[in-house]
């Protein structure tokens, strides 16, 4: 008996698929033009609990987002992790870390197995001052513009009625820097925020519906940019505070030479006063567990399944019994400030 079960979560707000077979990142050129500054160290403890109430158990595996420095996510400290994890991996497309554990014939009936991760990083507070005068053309035949501007599951950037609307915005903008800021305020004046607990659903199911989560919100925005050859990606982690439902998805866009540009248009759209600021900005409250969506797991999952994301636990099973009394539950998400 094989039970496979998939725990995937998409951001709530505080209060077949090809992949390039190497990690694709430019050179980005530091320029006083995308500041990372405002340091604020923080120290995470991510737990996850897995008990077995009466199953014969014989495997069991899970992956977990292992995070990793950006230039905005600086001085990552792993500090602990429990148990030992069987195999850590980059994934091959954005640079991302999994964790892997294979556990036989753990937790028996009666035992609950808690994994624990404990960490330090320092997150930056990024101020983006790049203007439509100074951006330069793309490198459209370099394999990092293909990768991020092509469409994806979830990143529908050849949809017709994304395509229409991307076209429509650049005929009247074509600089990618205002491009984008109309794609943003596109998403914010037509979407409707709602907390739908169905996972991510994507950028065509948002226009569609006109309802969606962060990660949906982030899933427009990136197709809208791809569709009009501006590359882009999501961001998946979580707020910077306490709490399993701090889970969060944002974006970025890539402006040539300077790098990458934020967003993040569903706090945009909650916080009025912030809008603004949302555009090119980020505040320093957030951990980054990993970068774009459809993460091929290391080593390959069952059926070669081709996660989402990886923003909360992924793990499968197999024995014999009433698969309900193998439970899986994120137990912990505790951040605390550190000194610098």
């Amino acid at each position: 008996m094989i039970t496979a079960l998939l725990f995937t979560g998409c951001g709530s707000m505080p209060s077949s698929i090809s992949t390039p077979s190497q990690p694709i990142e430019p050179d980005e050129n530091i320029s006083a033009r995308i500041r990372y500054l405002n340091p604020a160290r923080y120290r995470v403890e991510q737990s996850v609990a897995v008990r077995n109430n009466g199953f014969d158990l014989d495997k069991f595996v899970m992956y977990q987002a292992r995070p990793v420095e950006w230039r905005s996510q600086k001085s990552m400290r792993i500090i602990s992790v429990s148990p030992p994890p069987t195999q850590e991996s980059r994934t091959s497309t954005h640079g991302n870390k999994i964790y892997f554990w294979r556990l036989h014939k753990t937790p028996r009936p009666g035992e609950t197995v808690v994994f624990d991760l404990q960490f330090e990083l320092t997150s930056m507070e990024i101020r983006s001052a790049v203007e439509p005068d100074v951006v330069l053309p793309y490198k459209k035949g370099e394999p990092f513009y293909t990768n991020y501007t092509r469409a994806e599951r979830f990143i529908e950037a050849t949809n017709s009625a994304i395509v229409e609307i991307a076209d429509r915005i650049t005929e009247e903008e074509s600089n990618p820097l205002s491009a984008a800021r109309r794609f943003y305020d596109f998403v914010i004046d037509t979407a409707e925020y709602k907390v739908l607990g169905e996972g991510l659903r994507g950028a065509s199911k948002l226009l569609d519906t006109g309802i969606g989560e962060c990660g949906d919100y982030s899933a427009l925005f990136v197709a809208l940019c791809r569709a009009a050859g501006i590359p882009a990606r999501p961001v998946v982690g979580y707020w910077a505070v306490s709490g399993i439902e701090q889970t969060h998805v944002w974006a970025e866009f890539y402006i040539e030479p300077f790098g990458w540009v934020p967003v993040d248009p569903t706090t945009g759209q909650l916080n009025p006063e912030s809008r603004d600021y949302y555009f090119g900005n980020l505040d320093n409250k957030r951990v980054i567990l990993n970068k774009g969506f459809n993460i091929r797991l290391v080593p390959a999952a069952p059926g070669d399944y081709i996660t989402p994301f990886l923003q909360v636990p992924m793990y499968w099973f197999w024995g014999k019994g009433d698969q309900t009394n193998v439970t899986v539950e994120r137990t912990g998400w505790e951040v605390k400030g550190c000194e610098q």
